[in-house]
């Protein structure tokens, strides 16, 4: 019916439609995984504003060398523990790890897709270390800190992505040999085991191996007024950076649940669409669960529980995000919500002090995001999303059975027992050697000021001091455990204020003294805290002294003076 001119005209035009198809994945790869990178400016602001003044510039460092480190370790070693074998040369025998394709060439001949997809898995790879940084915030060395972000974007996480998207791994859905556990394989879309999971669990036990701030908590039956004052010193400092920083995440994370299409053609592009559906209506979800279940416990609309809740609800869905109907989205959110809160609140009542709270956010609601595969995954978006032929096995409260979710909760035991051992085989070296944490005195100052030549906030303030109130404080001398940050347990202190010279001033009532007007406050129970205008700095005359040094201790915005008190609120 066709002239050969025309033949060969229509074949021009397929592999034209074929080549502008493989172009199209390929920029859907490079737009994904920007957005996936741009994530970690997110990471850096949720960060920056859940800290101390005196530990921001740090907070920038960490998470700028963890894109640095993993950079080169994922190019030289990463990718081919993650997928070698996959791409260049040919499908691999070993389901635990990969062994080729270092540097991405080794394996030989790069087909046309690996490069973009190097660039989202690594993208993917600094998020699963990105999220131990928060977790280790104020007290860990920064050249330790580098070591450890290494390990983890490059070995320990690698490792866990083979098991469950390489075509090897013995996890894994794209697994077509006799090794694949299940009928399916595990189902984590987009990676609230590999990525979340891992991560959270690494963060967990890096923050306990480290130990908690000085100071953190006090002793045990410590009073609830204490108590209270105790946690408004470590209180994030700005939660307009934590506000921003979270909305970002949650604009890069369309990137990261709908990028792990790793294509448009195909269906692929309806697939995505459902994706970003289930993605915005699972953080919506948990956003809410956890600001009302905060409102009911604490009593007030708390932002840092709604906050946090979000990145709970978006956890929660990605895994299942292609395989699961909007409703169960919602469901998902809602009860990842109040995963993520009573998560947070076991984290700190067995005194692991994670300040950003990535073990409940990460880890806790990794685990629920690969339960919600298999309690809701739909027959049709199974076969859609994974092109399984008519799946027998799918969501248990869809009539799929129990085999799903078995499997899924086999991942999480491999996952956690993984990364909880690897991260546990480094820190415990690193603490017994004496460098997994920065000394006392650096703890106190600030890691600013000693590691990275001074605080981000410049002391502009002019005019009389803000005043905060602050609460009794009483210890022996050698009960270290009821200390106060920046405080010597050798040194007596009255009233959680140490040094002889803070009552020792002549104009003061009970050491309470306002430098700006030369006048006592009154006794209030709970001592106010003297912070100094910028303007009386080097004034010696209208200053108390609080410890056993003869150096005043000064407070400007965004200085945490020298005894451990919280930067102020200057308004």
């Amino acid at each position: 019916f066709f002239s050969i001119k025309q033949k060969n005209f229509l074949r021009t035009m397929t592999v034209t439609v074929e080549s502008l198809a493989a172009d199209l994945d390929t920029a859907w790869l490079i737009l994904t995984g920007s957005l996936v990178f741009f994530m970690h400016c997110g990471f850096t602001m949720l960060e920056c504003g859940a800290v101390r003044t005196k530990n921001v510039s740090n907070i920038i460092f960490k998470t700028t060398v963890d894109v640095l480190v993993a950079a080169i370790g994922y190019w030289c070693w990463g990718w081919a523990i993650a997928y070698g074998g996959d791409f260049a040369s040919g499908h691999t025998t070993n389901g635990f790890i990969g062994t080729t394709e270092f540097c991405i060439t080794s394996g030989g001949d790069v087909p046309t897709n690996t490069y973009a997809n190097w660039f989202l898995q690594f993208c993917f790879a600094v998020t699963s270390a990105t999220i131990v940084s928060g977790a280790v915030a104020e007290r860990i060395n920064v050249y330790t800190y580098c070591f450890f972000s290494l390990v983890v974007s490059t070995f320990i996480y690698p490792v866990v992505t083979h098991w469950i998207w390489s075509k090897a791994g013995f996890l894994s859905a794209f697994n077509s040999g006799p090794g694949r556990i299940g009928t399916n394989g595990v189902i984590d879309f987009a990676g609230a085991g590999a990525v979340h999971l891992t991560g959270g669990t690494a963060a967990l036990v890096a923050a306990a191996v480290l130990g908690p701030r000085r100071g953190r908590f006090g002793p045990r039956g410590e009073p609830l007024e204490d108590k209270i004052a105790r946690e408004e010193v470590f209180r994030p400092h700005n939660r307009v950076l934590s506000s921003l920083g979270t909305l970002i995440l949650w604009f890069g994370w369309y990137g990261f649940n709908c990028g792990a299409t790793l294509a448009l053609s195909n269906g692929a592009a309806q697939v995505a669409g459902r994706v970003a559906v289930t993605t915005t209506l699972g953080g919506a979800g948990a956003g809410l669960s956890a600001l009302l279940l905060a409102r009911l416990v604490l009593g007030h609309l708390d932002v840092d529980s709604a906050l946090n809740g979000i990145l709970a609800g978006l956890v929660s869905v990605t895994a299942a995000c292609s395989v699961i109907e909007p409703w169960a989205a919602v469901v998902a959110g809602l009860i990842g919500g109040l995963i993520y809160f009573g998560a947070a609140q076991l984290v700190v009542a067995v005194r692991v002090d994670d300040p950003l709270q990535a073990a409940a956010v990460h880890g806790f609601c990794g685990i629920w995001g690969m339960m919600v595969v298999g309690l809701f995954a739909s027959q049709s978006h199974l076969s859609s999303a994974y092109g399984i032929t008519d799946p027998q096995v799918y969501g248990t409260f869809l009539g799929g059975g129990w085999e799903q979710l078995g499997v899924q909760m086999l991942a999480v035991v491999c996952i956690a027992a993984w990364s909880a051992v690897i991260s546990a085989v480094f820190a415990i070296p690193l603490k017994m050697f004496g460098i997994f944490r920065v000394p006392a005195e650096v703890e106190e100052n600030g890691l600013d000021s000693s590691q990275h030549g001074g605080s981000v906030y410049e002391a502009t303030m002019l005019g009389k001091p803000v005043v905060r109130k602050r609460f009794h404080h009483h210890r022996s001398k050698d009960d270290s455990a009821d200390m106060m940050p920046g405080q010597d347990s050798g040194y007596p202190t009255y009233d959680g204020i140490g040094g002889d010279a803070f009552d020792s001033h002549p104009d003061s009532n009970r050491g309470v003294y306002d430098a700006a007007n030369s006048e006592p406050y009154a006794d209030s129970g709970l001592y106010p805290e003297v912070m100094m205008p910028y303007s009386s700095r080097g004034n010696a005359s209208n200053v108390y002294y609080n410890s056993p040094s003869p150096t005043p201790n000064f407070f400007y915005p965004g200085d945490t003076g020298h005894s451990g008190y919280s930067a102020p609120n200057w308004y």
